[in-house]
């Protein structure tokens, strides 16, 4: 139907049709009908001052339970912030996000990431439904993860900061 429809707009219409049909499609039901749509999450590779890896021991993941901090966008959140809400939401840490390093499409989901490198800044865990324990890790020393996790680690700690 989206092919379709790309090729009727390519067709020659009248300069009134196109300025008509714009307003149309500028239409959010229409847009979300049209356009693929893609939830945006946002992943943290966040390190303390030894330059260890700060990973979550997941409530919902039976295979591997430790992973890199994760959530999503909330409304017109910004992506750092949404970073810094969810680590305080589910473990009571303070964090900052400090600058984009990656991002990349989960292969399975129709799901976008966001990977920001973090800096621990402070709190005293306290677990929540997601998140049972936090620890953090040493590159060497990381527990059984999921493999894109351990990807993302790997290629964020191997960029030069900026």
């Amino acid at each position: 139907m989206r092919r379709l429809l790309l090729q009727l707009w390519g067709l020659p219409w009248p300069a009134w049709l196109r300025r008509w049909s714009a307003l149309l499609l500028d239409r959010h039901w229409i847009q979300r009908w049209v356009v693929p749509q893609f939830l945006v999450g946002v992943v943290g590779v966040v390190q303390n001052g030894e330059g260890e890896v700060l990973l979550l021991k997941h409530t919902y993941r039976l295979a591997h339970p430790w992973g890199l901090p994760t959530g999503f966008l909330e409304g017109h959140e910004q992506p750092d912030r949404a970073l810094e809400r969810e680590l305080r939401e589910e473990t009571g840490f303070t964090i900052e996000a400090l600058e984009p390093a990656l991002v990349y499409a989960h292969r399975k989901r129709r799901h976008l990431n966001l990977v920001y490198r973090g800096r621990y800044i402070g709190g005293l865990f306290k677990p929540s439904l997601e998140v049972s324990e936090a620890q953090f890790f040493s590159l060497d020393g990381l527990p059984p993860m999921l493999e894109d996790q351990l990807w993302v680690v790997r290629e964020v700690l191997r960029k030069k900061v900026i």
